[in-house]
């Protein structure tokens, strides 16, 4: 709990710094190329030896990062110094879903039947959209199970239009009945 606390806190700093700067899909960007780099077997357990010098791993965070900006290298310093390697991918979810809403995005899971081609994944975008009032990017998956129609996830709320959820209301409801 603390763990997701902090990288909520590291994540709103970074964001209302790329917020005031207006380079918020830049941080993004090179969030996860940090994340992605430093989690490098052979990089993170350097970063996270209390035995090495700070200066020395600011040198090969330098030498693994030479593309980023120095913001954003300077913020790796600091979670390098405050020894916070560990919760950098929560950081960078974090931040993606600050910037995914500041953008008027929302992630939508959809499971289905069957398999959704081009076209019926923009018509489940449409729709979710028009719910949601925002842009929706959707990730499907398949599952047989539910028999038909679909289940969708749209951050904590459930929508769930699917054949088997119907059947098994239809059952409640005729056991229920009175004959």
């Amino acid at each position: 709990m603390a763990r997701a606390a902090s990288a909520k806190r590291y994540a709103q700093a970074v964001f209302q710094l790329a917020r005031e700067k207006n380079e918020v899909e830049k941080w993004r960007s090179e969030l996860i190329v940090i994340a992605t780099t430093l989690s490098d077997p052979q990089i993170r357990p350097i970063l996270e030896d209390p035995k090495f010098h700070l200066s020395d791993k600011e040198k090969l965070v330098k030498q693994c990062l030479p593309e980023i900006s120095q913001l954003a290298l300077n913020f790796t310093y600091l979670l390098v110094a405050k020894a916070r390697l560990g919760i950098l991918e929560q950081i960078v979810a974090e931040y993606e879903h600050m910037a995914d809403s500041y953008e008027g995005l929302e992630h939508a899971k959809v499971i289905t039947a069957l398999p959704l081609d081009e076209k019926d994944r923009g018509k489940m975008s449409e729709r979710l959209a028009t719910l949601t009032g925002k842009k929706i990017v959707l990730e499907t998956e398949v599952d047989p199970n539910i028999i038909g129609g679909f289940v969708a996830r749209i951050g904590d709320k459930i929508i769930d239009g699917s054949t088997r959820s119907k059947l098994e209301v239809l059952k409640r409801r005729l056991t229920q009945a009175v004959v």
